[in-house]
Order: structure tokens, then C-alpha cells, then sequence
């Protein structure tokens, strides 16, 4: 086994959507590296639970519709968690669905649709709190050479290595790193970019470069974009074996401009993984600069049963009251299939931030 989210609320926006999915459906497309990951884990090697025809099934993988290219696939999650300040809370927490298309060989799209915040139950309120129908990312890929692609449309911001996997069953740990939920960055762009990988030596280098100028679908209280962005993404790796990379974005809101870098590596062994991510941003648009790193570690124990350690520091911008963090997770994930987890995890930190990220967190998570 390898160790490997356009809110939308319902209303005119929907015919926005509906109107665009045809497109797609008559096209085609896949996705590069990066995001195909986020349809399945790619050992999955069952025969198909169910054919009719040139249709077919398989757990992990969607249903893949004959020579359409088209697949129908997605990703569900359930939390449950307990705070000191907040209590017990349980939540239906997203269902994902994937729409991907692959018929051409030169054109290639996708499209994620979610449903958030479906059902939460805690000591005060028990039924859908925030609900809403998110697109989280609707692209198409044209496909030049390997080594230049063009991609247009909403699609995961290419920074770092945690928002590229990003699907609940692909990470280890119910909650993100602190790093990654903080707003660094937004986890999605609109608008165009350059990607594409060469082999060099016994790995493959793979680059993109990105820029936001369009504003996405949705209009969503939880996204503020800046008004534009450039970005670059660079990484070197030998398959599944090590990854390293750097990336870089400049973002401007309202004429201020910031500044992020980053550094992630990757290590893997059949016992185990090293994942390291680091982030700094600075800039007119904050009053200081703010930076962030993790340490995660996975240990197979006694596969499919895995434990899972994370350290983190957190320096947030100076003026907004947060003190610095030093945040521990320990946790135990059982895995019966490539597709499926169950994540049972402690969280706490050295100091009592406003928004308290200690506590005990589970979650149940699978591709469908």
C-alpha cells in the first residue's frame, strides 16, 4: 500500500452550473498528477463489483461509463469531536462528487461538486448549521506535450503539498494542520495554468505556473480571493519513493501585495512516511509576517492499522492577539482498503489560542 473541498447556495447560480456541466460531458478529460490522486488512490486493483455492458464499478474508483470516458465517482466524511470549551459535536461533514472525463487524449476536465456541513449535532442544535453546494474545482487540462499543459477553470491552488491531496481519505489525520486551515493562501484559484513534467535522471521534475484573475462562481462568505495572484510550483521525485518541492505566490488585494514561499519533502518506506511543510508570508497586506511548519510521521505497525504523529509551530501575524503555537498530534487510522479510513486522533498545543484546536477528533472517511 502507498502512504499516500463554487460554494454555491441553491438559486440562480445552479443554472450557472447547469448550464456549464454539458460542456464537459461532451468533451472529455482527466486530470495531471496532482489531482488525479484525488479520484482514488492508484494501487486500487479490484475487479469490478458491477458491470452492465461497458459499464463498470469498482470500490475506490467510481463507475466508469464504456467508451464515454466518463466517470462518476466521490468522497464522503463523517467527524465527531471534543473540546474543552466546545463540547461533543457530530457532523455530517461533506460528500464530494467527482466528475471526470477522459475520452480525448489532448483535452481533459473535471469537475468536484460538495456538499458541506450537511448535518452537525452538539449540545445546543442538532440538523444542517451551514449547509451549502460548493464546486470545488471545474477545469478543463489541454494537453500540448507532457512537459506544457494548459488548465482553465477553478482548480486546487498549486502551493505546498497537503492542498494537493486534500480528499479525506488520502490524508492521515482528521484535522488539517494549522498551517493549511489558516489563510495562507486560498485552497482554490480561477483561472489559468501552465503545468507539465519531464524525466530527469531516475525521478521526474514536474513545475506549474498559475494566476488568478477571475473571480470564482460562487459567491461564497467563507472565500475571500485576493483580486489577482502569481504562482509557481516546483517538485522532484523518484515515484512514490521521495518528493521534494518549493512554491511561491504574490497576491494582490485592494493594491497590497503579499508574499508566500514554501518548502514541503516527502519520504516513503512500505513501514512508514516523513511529510515536512513549510510556509512564510509577508507583505503590505499583513501587518507582520506569519509563518508555519509541520512534522508529520506514519508508522504501519501492524498494517491495515497505522499510527500517525504530528508536530507543528505556528507564528501568526503580530497585533491579532494569538500567541505563537506548538501543536502535538498523536493518532491511530485503520485502513481495511486503499479507499477507506477510520482516523481516531489527540490534539493540543502549549497555549489557549481563541480558537481552540485541542481536543479528540474522529472521522470516517471513503471514496465511493
Amino acid at each position: 500500500m502507498s502512504f499516500g473541498t463554487f460554494k454555491l447556495w441553491i438559486g440562480p447560480r445552479a443554472r450557472l452550473l447547469a448550464a456549464t456541466l454539458p460542456l464537459f460531458l461532451l468533451i472529455g478529460g482527466t486530470v495531471h498528477a496532482a489531482d488525479e490522486v484525488s479520484t482514488a488512490p492508484v494501487e486500487i486493483g479490484e475487479s469490478p463489483l458491477l458491470t452492465a455492458g461497458p459499464i463498470e464499478y469498482r470500490p475506490g474508483r467510481g463507475l466508469r461509463l464504456g467508451p464515454t470516458g466518463a466517470v462518476i465517482g466521490g468522497f464522503t466524511n463523517i467527524k465527531a469531536e471534543h473540546s474543552k470549551e466546545d463540547g461533543g459535536e457530530f457532523a455530517v461533514d461533506k460528500l464530494n462528487f467527482f466528475l471526470i472525463f477522459d475520452r480525448y487524449t489532448r483535452f481533459r476536465a473535471v469537475a468536484e461538486l460538495q456538499l458541506k456541513d450537511i448535518f452537525a449535532a452538539d449540545k445546543e442544535h442538532a440538523g444542517s448549521r451551514d449547509f451549502a453546494f460548493d464546486v470545488r474545482r471545474l477545469f478543463g487540462d489541454f494537453v500540448l506535450y507532457d512537459e506544457l499543459r494548459v488548465r482553465a477553470g477553478t482548480f486546487l491552488t498549486e502551493v505546498g503539498y497537503w492542498n494537493l491531496i486534500l480528499a479525506e481519505p488520502l490524508t492521515w489525520t482528521t484535522e488539517a494542520p494549522l498551517i493549511i486551515e489558516e489563510s495562507f493562501f486560498q485552497a482554490t484559484t480561477t483561472g489559468l495554468m501552465l503545468h507539465g513534467s519531464r524525466a530527469v535522471g531516475v525521478g521526474q521534475i514536474g513545475y506549474s505556473l498559475s494566476s488568478q484573475f477571475l473571480k470564482p462562481l460562487e459567491n461564497d462568505p467563507d472565500l475571500d480571493p485576493p483580486d489577482y495572484t502569481g504562482g509557481a510550483r516546483l517538485e522532484y521525485g523518484t515515484g512514490t519513493a521521495w518528493s521534494v518541492g518549493a512554491s511561491y505566490q504574490a497576491a494582490d488585494t485592494d493594491d497590497q501585495w503579499t508574499h508566500l514561499g514554501g518548502l514541503h519533502a516527502q519520504w516513503q518506506h512500505e513501514r512508514g512516511e516523513l511529510l515536512g511543510e513549510f510556509l512564510y508570508q509577508d507583505g503590505d497586506g499583513l501587518d507582520s509576517s506569519q509563518w508555519g511548519a509541520y512534522l508529520q510521521g506514519v508508522f504501519a505497525f501492524h498494517p491495515p492499522f497505522y499510527l500517525v504523529g504530528r508536530y507543528e509551530h505556528f507564528e501568526p501575524v503580530s497585533g491579532e492577539g494569538e500567541p505563537a503555537l506548538n501543536i502535538f498530534t498523536a493518532g491511530w487510522v485503520y485502513k481495511p482498503f486503499p479507499f477507506m479510513a477510520l482516523k481516531i486522533e489527540y490534539r493540543f498545543c502549549d497555549k489557549e489560542p481563541e480558537d481552540d484546536p485541542e481536543g479528540l477528533f474522529a472521522s470516517f472517511t471513503t471514496f465511493f
